[in-house]
């Protein structure tokens, strides 16, 4: 069963409300694709491309000041994903891993860019993945954070989504109710006791929900954990895997277990560090991107 019609229904009811969201910066835009229309932000230029997409409940403006540490090197594109923040999931988008590749290179292709760099994470890294391993010449280098194995990703989904968010239909009415609940409790799982980040990042999603943005977590777990191991093994390019080692709702997942899917990946701790390396840490994050990507052009 596919509860993602649940969502492609109701969150049409703020699609032409909300669609405007944003466009007062000369850099953000609304793009058309079979998976939706997608609100991106393009810093533009004819540097390297370098891709990033928030981890809901964060949306676009979670990701400005990493925006702009970033484009000084590259061309920044980020985009929020179909059903996280202001891009609102198309009828038939289901979430699933192989359709969400599809989408990017769609994307890709409409603002002409024949290969770039991607930066995803959580489980937004599986995209990513099954993106390189089936498209190979469109990315250059990927990114992960807090991307384990599909294995690690499914027992981290059993201890921390409640049961009936895996349930078509049901769990997507939940979400639709509790938006703004679930967004809160995830930043308490996520983020170190104590973090001084909670506070700005808990205000930022607030007020992206008050406004009409989507955070469809019951159809993106249903379908990202439909799917298979296959579908992220072969890649071949250059990847680098970050994770903080204080995020509380993964304190049991083992990240160098995304070498069994990416031998070649190397795997580096943040320590002190809670879901979020590349908003938490900006700097450290930055520098070991740039590196990364630049020592392995």
């Amino acid at each position: 069963m596919n509860g993602a019609i649940v969502d492609n229904f109701m969150t049409s009811f703020r699609r032409t409300q909300t669609r405007k969201r944003g466009l007062h910066e000369s850099s953000m835009y609304y793009v058309r694709t079979k998976a939706g229309q997608l609100r991106v932000m393009d810093s533009g230029g004819s540097k390297p491309t370098l891709v990033l997409t928030p981890d809901g409940p964060c949306v676009i403006e979670h990701y400005i000041p990493l925006i702009k540490s970033f484009s000084d090197q590259f061309r920044v594109i980020c985009f929020d994903m179909p059903g996280i923040g202001f891009s609102f999931p198309g009828y038939g988008y289901q979430f699933g891993v192989a359709e969400s590749a599809d989408f990017i290179v769609e994307l890709l292709d409409t603002l002409s860019v024949p290969k770039a760099a991607f930066a995803f994470t959580c489980v937004n890294g599986f995209f990513a993945m099954n993106l390189a391993k089936r498209y190979p010449r469109r990315v250059s280098h990927l990114v992960l954070a807090q991307t384990p194995s599909f294995d690690g990703m499914r027992q981290w989904a059993d201890r921390n989504i409640s049961k009936p968010l895996h349930i078509p239909y049901l769990g997507q009415v939940i979400t639709t109710v509790k938006a703004e609940f679930l967004a809160t409790r995830w930043f308490d799982l996520a983020l170190p006791r104590g973090s001084e980040h909670k506070s700005g990042f808990v205000t930022q999603a607030r007020e992206a929900l008050d406004a009409g943005s989507c955070f469809c977590l019951a159809s993106l777990v249903q379908g990202v954990l439909h799917s298979h191991d296959e579908d992220i093994r072969g890649v071949q390019c250059p990847t680098l895997v970050i994770h903080g080692d204080s995020d509380f709702s993964h304190r049991y997942t083992d990240f160098h277990s995304i070498t069994d899917p990416i031998p070649h990946a190397q795997v580096i701790a943040f320590r002190g560090c809670g879901h979020f390396p590349d908003l938490e840490r900006r700097s450290e994050y930055v520098d070991h991107v740039q590196r990364f990507l630049l020592h392995n052009s």
